[in-house]
C-alpha cells in the first residue's frame, strides 16, 4: 500500500541527492566520502518531511544526527554524540509538552464539546461515530464501542496505548484513525473482515500489521497522521 508520507520522503531523497551531486562536481565536498553523503541526503530529507508535518522529534534528531556526522567539519566534536542526542531527547519532549495541544485538531468536534481546544493529553471524548483519546508519560487501553463509527484520533507520546475496535461497526463503509504517535507504542486491535489502508508518515517509526485479514475489500479503516521515534501494530482479532 502506497504512504503519502513515503512518496515526500523518496521524493525530497532524490532531488537533495541531485543538489548533493551537483555541489561535489563544484568541489564544495572535497573530503566527504560516499557513504556519508548518502546519510547527509536522508537526514536532511527526514528534516524537511519532519518540518513540513511539524513533528518535533524527527525535526531534532536529523539536526542532531547531522551535527554528529559532520562534527569535525562544524567544529562541534566536544558535543558528540552524547549531549547532541540528549539535547534533542529533551527538545523533542519540551516542545510537544509546549505545543501538542496547540498543534492537534483533536477534540475540536463542535460547539458542543466543552474540551474544544482543550489538552487531548489527559481528555478522553466519545461523541457517537467520532472519539478521542489521549496518552501521554504513561499506558492506557481504549474500547471503542459504537454502532456508527466514523473516525478516531489516537494521539500518544512517551508511553502506550491499546485500542480495541472488535465493538465497533462501520455503518458508511469507510472509516479514518488519526494517528500522532511520537516515542511511544500503540497497538490497534481491528476485526479480521476490515481492510486496512496506511497513509500514515514514519519518521524513524513503522506501522506494521500482524496476523491476516480475511477482509472482503470492505469496510475500509484509513490510517492517517504520522508515527516518529515510535511504532504502531495492526492486530487483526
Amino acid at each position: 500500500m502506497k504512504r503519502n508520507g513515503e512518496k515526500i520522503f523518496w521524493g525530497l531523497f532524490f532531488v537533495l541527492g541531485a543538489v548533493f551531486i551537483l555541489v561535489g562536481r563544484l568541489g564544495y565536498l572535497q573530503g566527504v566520502g560516499v557513504l556519508t553523503l548518502l546519510l547527509a541526503v536522508l537526514l536532511a530529507a527526514c528534516f524537511i518531511k519532519s518540518l513540513i508535518h511539524m513533528e518535533y522529534t524527527g525535526i531534532f534528531f536529523s539536526l542532531a544526527f547531522f551535527a554528529i556526522l559532520f562534527d569535525e567539519e562544524l567544529g562541534i566534536t566536544a558535543l558528540t554524540p552524547g549531549p547532541v542526542l540528549l539535547a534533542a531527547l529533551f527538545g523533542s519532549i519540551g516542545f510537544h509538552i509546549l505545543f501538542h495541544g496547540r498543534r492537534r485538531r483533536l477534540c475540536a468536534y463542535s460547539k458542543r464539546d466543552p474540551f474544544a481546544g482543550g489538552d487531548c493529553k489527559t481528555v478522553d471524548v466519545e461523541d457517537e461515530s467520532r472519539i478521542c483519546y489521549g496518552t501521554s508519560f504513561g499506558s492506557s487501553i481504549k474500547y471503542v464501542n459504537t454502532d456508527d463509527f466514523r473516525q478516531a484520533d489516537l494521539a500518544c507520546s512517551f508511553g502506550a496505548m491499546k485500542v480495541y475496535f472488535d465493538n465497533a461497526i462501520i455503518q458508511s463503509g469507510s472509516a479514518t484513525v488519526d494517528l500522532h504517535v511520537s516515542f511511544a507504542g500503540m497497538e490497534l486491535y481491528v476485526p479480521k473482515e476490515w481492510q486496512v489502508v496506511n497513509h500514515a508518515s514514519a519518521t524513524f517509526g513503522a506501522v506494521d500489521e500482524k496476523n491476516r485479514s480475511k477482509t472482503t475489500g470492505a469496510p475500509v479503516l484509513m490510517l492517517t497522521g504520522s508515527v516518529s521515534f515510535g511504532g504502531v501494530e495492526i492486530i487483526y482479532i
